[in-house]
């Protein structure tokens, strides 16, 4: 079990970076356009709240959003370990806070960062809304960012998984909960995204 949690470690904060800092998500078809991540606000106009209803499509498009902003946070943790409070992205406690936690300070202790070349690609190929405060995101992701240890490279290899993350609102905020990858490769993209 404890293997597991450590390789979704390794998917979640693995690596992140590349010298663009752009980070990709591809949304499911649902007419909605490509999601990239940046430091840029997202604002959408609503009705007033007593007659607004949410919608499978605004539930989906708050979970997609906030899964953006999950994972950007998770890139900046693998860019700067030294700085990285793992608590603002992930439920304090949980089995990935724990997991991120110990890769953290891994990585601080050895001077690895997410430095080099690379990128990281994911889509989101399914979102469940459990209940009003957690839900469950089914991903893709390929990560072949460069890990440095100074001048030194750390690791350059490509790695693929499908990931199920489990989220959890907490003060208005999802936050990671956990994250079960369900499929994995090395050096080789099972997203297709270069297809």
């Amino acid at each position: 079990m404890k293997r597991k949690w450590l390789i979704t470690a390794l998917w979640v904060l693995g690596a992140c970076g590349g010298t663009s800092g752009a980070v990709v998500g591809e949304l499911p078809s649902t007419g909605l356009n490509p999601l990239e991540t940046t430091s840029k606000v997202r604002s959408t106009t609503t009705m007033p709240a007593e007659k607004f209803e949410p919608t499978t499509l605004t539930i989906a498009a708050d979970l997609e959003s906030s899964f953006a902003q999950l994972m950007q946070a998770r890139i900046e943790c693998g860019r700067d370990p030294y700085s990285c409070d793992v608590a603002t992205f992930t439920e304090v406690n949980s089995p990935i806070y724990q997991d991120l936690k110990q890769l953290i300070e891994t990585r601080r202790s050895a001077h690895i960062t997410a430095t080099g070349g690379g990128s990281i690609r994911y889509r989101i190929d399914k979102t469940q809304a459990l209940s009003d405060s957690s839900a469950l995101v089914d991903t893709c992701i390929t990560d072949d960012v460069v890990l440095v240890d100074g001048d030194i490279i750390f690791d350059d290899s490509m790695m693929s998984s499908l990931v199920t993350f489990t989220l959890v609102k907490v003060d208005d905020q999802w936050l990671w909960n956990k994250g079960t990858p369900t499929r994995w490769m090395t050096e080789e993209d099972l997203c297709n995204f270069d297809a």
